[in-house]
């Protein structure tokens, strides 16, 4: 299973998983404003005691029609369907489906770059803690899932061919 990780909003460095390294979710004033800091990201969401999906699956709760009016431009277009009646009952505030958890409704929403940004209230994770949600573009998602990337060595370490691929034939003539 791969993880969830992110570029920094603001200079697009690696958001690293499981690195002791100080990391921000910043929250859109309408819900408070501010951060949430997170001191040691696991890779899987959690900032706090929050989960980054189900956060944003509740600050985009009452936006569901209009984005949905969009849903033929969805990364997730199955999802969006899938999950369509619970989309609505978040945003009635009635409960979920017995089998669905709210944080499958924002990793519906929000997984890819493209959904992610489309949304009124984007994920936006940052290094630095003086950043404001407002004045900040969407994260993307990390290509490298949060292990380090090796854009300061000129060849990746001999054991990590099973991340970046393998460059050689592998057939033997």
């Amino acid at each position: 299973m791969g993880q969830f990780s992110w570029l920094d909003c603001q200079d697009r460095s690696q958001v690293l998983d499981n690195v002791r390294k100080d990391v921000y979710l910043l929250v859109p004033k309408e819900f408070g404003g501010g951060h949430i800091h997170e001191a040691y990201y696991d890779g899987y969401g959690h900032f706090g005691r929050y989960d980054v999906y189900e956060l944003v699956a509740d600050w985009n709760a009452r936006y569901l029609d209009v984005m949905f009016d969009n849903k033929d431009t969805w990364h997730c277009d199955d999802g969006v369907e899938f999950y369509r009646e619970d989309f609505y009952r978040l945003r009635d505030g009635k409960p979920l489906r017995e089998d669905v958890e709210k944080r499958e409704l924002g990793i519906t929403l929000a997984c890819y770059d493209e959904d992610n940004a489309r949304l009124k209230y984007p994920i936006k994770v940052t290094h630095d803690p003086d950043a404001v949600y407002e004045d900040c573009e969407p994260s993307l998602g990390d290509p490298c899932q949060g292990w380090p990337s090796h854009d300061d060595d000129d060849e990746p370490d001999e054991d990590s061919e099973w991340l970046y691929g393998d460059d050689e034939d592998e057939e033997d003539d």
